[in-house]
């Protein structure tokens, strides 16, 4: 199916979402990874996004040889997150995933989570763990450290847990990624589920939007995908320049949302700041010489916005290292 012809039939198990840049050399696996799950009805939606390798011819083939294949197109190369808004605007599945295409999925993960989800109708989002691999060297590793040690924390040793968002709340500030999240399609059409606007950085929104929204959240130690990193390429690691300082922009969208909804600033505000300050540290290293000063003054701009009483809140006993970081920032800049 193509761009004009939205996907009309409410019967889907789950949509999967892929932006696409460039990647045409992964669609064909990814495609025939998606097919060979067994269980379900599954539509999945490419989003070209602006693509110069033929990926865009891919995905128009993949699209005409399945009525459960819907290929889009992107006029420009606009970035993940808008393509993610795209797809997701023609998702049709009582699920979503959103997928990268150069990832590799584990299909034998999806059945069994979406049939936990079926069975409590009140969880909302499933949190699945993941692997990682650098393409240069071939070798897979299991979940981020930081992330690892989040996941551990939350189960107990146990292979899943359940429970509020507040219960859950440490994952806001794990690696903000989209593609380890099984969503309810209903609750987040209607709490306005979004990604960002901006090139890099366009995960921040929607992965906190999944997971302050949700009514419960299903946390379970399942790996549903390998995330594939390649060294110089256009991962958002790898980015070094005036690039990099649109992750202000990202923060701003995300602080705009929770000035805008007072009762989940006042729950989390103290996550956000601090993971403000831990996506400042990571990035201010990669930052260019060139692009250092406007780097330094983008995080000033932000820190100012904070709200006095969360900030009272945090230096009284909720975040005191955070707090004093942040005036520390202030004072030295």
């Amino acid at each position: 199916m193509t761009d004009t012809d939205p996907f009309p039939d409410r019967s889907i198990d789950l949509t999967i979402i892929v932006p696409v840049f460039n990647a045409a050399g992964h669609l064909d696996d990814l495609d025939d990874t998606i097919r060979s799950i067994g269980g379900l009805r599954i539509q999945t939606i490419y989003v070209d996004d602006g693509s110069t390798d033929g990926s865009d011819a891919r995905i128009r083939a993949l699209a005409e040889r399945s009525a459960d294949t819907l290929a889009l197109f992107q006029p420009d190369n606009a970035g993940a997150g808008q393509a993610r808004n795209r797809g997701w605007d023609h998702a049709a599945g009582r699920y979503a995933l959103f997928f990268d295409a150069d990832d590799r999925l584990h299909g034998d993960a999806i059945a069994a989570t979406i049939a936990r989800l079926d069975a409590e109708p009140d969880l909302d989002v499933a949190v699945l763990a993941y692997r990682s691999e650098r393409q240069d060297i071939a070798h897979s590793t299991g979940m981020i450290p930081k992330d690892a040690e989040t996941f551990a924390a939350l189960l107990q040793g146990a292979p899943e847990a359940a429970g509020m968002p507040d219960d859950f709340a440490r994952l806001l500030v794990v690696t903000n990624y989209p593609w380890n999240k099984i969503l309810r399609t209903a609750r987040y059409r209607e709490t306005g589920l979004r990604f960002g606007r901006t090139r890099v950085n366009n995960d921040i929104l929607g992965h906190w939007h999944a997971l302050m929204y949700p009514r419960r959240i299903l946390l379970s130690r399942a790996e549903i995908c390998t995330h594939v990193v390649h060294p110089g390429g256009s991962n958002l690691t790898n980015q070094q320049g005036e690039t990099r300082l649109q992750m202000f922009d990202a923060l701003d969208e995300l602080y705009d949302l929770l000035l805008s909804q007072p009762d989940l600033r006042q729950r989390y505000a103290h996550f956000f700041w601090g993971f403000v300050l831990t996506l400042f540290k990571w990035a201010r290293g990669k930052i260019v010489p060139e692009a250092r000063n406007r780097f330094n003054q983008r995080m000033a701009d932000l820190i100012v916005r904070i709200d006095l009483v969360d900030f009272a809140k945090m230096r009284n006993g909720r975040a005191p290292a955070v707090a004093s970081e942040l005036s520390d920032i202030l004072l030295n800049r």
